[in-house]
């Protein structure tokens, strides 16, 4: 199982976003639906063996984390932005009356709602996987052997911030896809891509 974790500093907590203006509305909410395509989508099909979470800490009420399992998936995720949009606003208000911080509410199959923080996430992963800090001054992607269990934490187009990284300190091992600051979307869409292919081979287990 791949996972991935973004974390999404501006994106609304609330479904009260126009699906006419998401960049405008959401917060940058465009962003994680260009990011949850690239994590999932194959030419005719959907990944089964990713999972992804996304933490917002925008407005309202953050934080918010919603979580897409893979395996479970139901929801029809298309390449354009809206539908994809539509999904989130749902499970944001699915989620709007939730006060317990680790529960998570299943909203469709495969996609859940929660107010787990950044680190909260972090923790939960790190149980059954070994951390990635996908960052321009980590080691080239080329040169690491991958486990089975691979999750790969990025930053939105703010990025993490310091008590972030402290806090990944000594659990991470920094990867870079390149030297430059890529497109979160096409961060992982590489990542996937390496993995299929020339990565897998790589794999350790």
């Amino acid at each position: 199982m791949r996972t991935f974790i973004i974390k999404a500093n501006t994106t609304v907590t609330s479904p009260d976003f126009s699906l006419k203006d998401l960049p405008g509305t959401g917060g940058r909410i465009d962003l994680l639906c260009r990011f949850l395509n690239s994590a999932f989508l194959l030419s005719h099909g959907i990944r089964k063996d990713v999972r992804v979470f996304m933490t917002l800490y925008g407005k309202p009420n953050p934080p918010k984390t919603v979580h897409f399992e893979g395996p479970r998936l139901k929801v029809r995720l298309n390449p354009d932005e809206r539908s994809t949009a539509l999904i989130l606003k749902r499970a944001l208000k699915a989620g709007k009356d939730l006060r317990d911080p680790l529960k998570e509410l299943e909203v469709f199959p495969g996609v859940y709602v929660s107010n787990m923080t950044f680190e909260d996430v972090i923790r939960r992963v790190m149980k059954d996987s070994s951390l990635y800090y996908l960052v321009e001054d980590g080691k080239p992607i080329t040169e690491v052997r991958f486990p089975q269990n691979p999750a790969f934490i990025l930053g939105d187009h703010i990025g993490l911030s310091k008590d972030d990284e402290r806090f990944l300190e000594g659990i991470v091992e920094k990867v870079r896809v390149g030297r430059k600051s890529y497109l979160a979307s096409h961060v992982v869409a590489f990542v996937n891509i390496w993995l299929d292919g020339i990565g897998h081979r790589n794999e350790k287990g």
